[in-house]
Order: structure tokens, then C-alpha cells, then sequence
């Protein structure tokens, strides 16, 4: 069964670690799978990644790479909500590598607001991007 958006918008803010993990790998099967659209995945993603931002616990290393490899693979530098999402994505789960690619993409590859986008990610996020409670301590 394919779950929507209401569904994962309903979920309480506050989740158990397990709960949000096992979450992340239900919508990482369903997006390989059923082929979900990148944007629906996306914000499916995005309530999530709050979630786990919520349990103020590091997300485990092999749904990190997961994450990051399926949203590398969607890229498109002048899909700007992607570009958005992917950023919020990267600075609530610590996405190093997703963070990266997307600082490392040739400005003539991106629409300006996408560029507009990068650039002030990298100068709000910069060197802590892998800690996502870095502006709490």
C-alpha cells in the first residue's frame, strides 16, 4: 500500500528513533519499487527528516547513504523545490555527501534561484552540516 502525504503529516512530531528509521526504509523501498514521483518521495522525505531532527539522535549511516544516493540521482539543478527540499533535507539528517554534491554543482547548471538557493545554504550551513543540532549547543 502506497502512503500518502496525510500520512506521514499525521505522524506525531515526536517519534521513537526506531519508529523514524523504519519509516525512512519503508519510503526508500516504495521509492524503488513503485517508482513514487521524486517530488511526492520528497515530501514524504521532508516530514520525515523533521521527525528524525526531532529525536535529537544522529541518523544511521546506512539510511544516510540510502537517502543520499536516491536524491543524487533525482538532481536537477533547475528544479527549484527539489533543490529546496534537498537542502532541508541534507541540514535535518546531516547529509554530508548530499550537501557536497549539491555545493559542488556547476553554476551553469543551475537555474539562478537554484544557484540563489546553494549559495545561501552554504553560507548559513557550511562547515556544520553534519551536525544537525550544531545552532543548539
Amino acid at each position: 500500500m502506497t502512503k500518502t502525504f496525510f500520512y506521514y503529516q499525521s505522524l506525531p512530531d515526536s517519534m521513537p528513533v526506531e519508529d523514524v528509521a523504519k519509516e525512512l526504509h519503508e519510503l526508500l523501498m516504495e521509492k524503488s519499487l513503485s517508482g513514487k514521483s521524486k517530488h511526492d518521495f520528497l515530501v514524504a522525505l521532508l516530514e520525515l527528516s523533521d521527525r528524525q531532527w526531532h529525536t535529537y539522535e544522529p541518523l544511521c549511516e546506512p539510511l544516510k547513504t540510502q537517502i543520499e544516493k536516491v536524491l543524487i540521482s533525482e538532481w536537477d539543478g533547475f528544479d527549484f523545490e527539489f533543490a529546496e527540499g534537498s537542502i532541508v533535507v541534507a541540514a535535518n539528517l546531516g547529509l554530508v555527501g548530499l550537501f557536497d554534491f549539491i555545493s559542488s554543482q556547476n553554476i551553469s547548471e543551475l537555474s539562478s534561484e537554484v544557484a540563489i538557493e546553494i549559495k545561501e545554504a552554504i553560507t548559513e550551513l557550511g562547515d556544520n552540516i553534519a551536525d544537525p543540532y550544531s545552532g543548539m549547543k
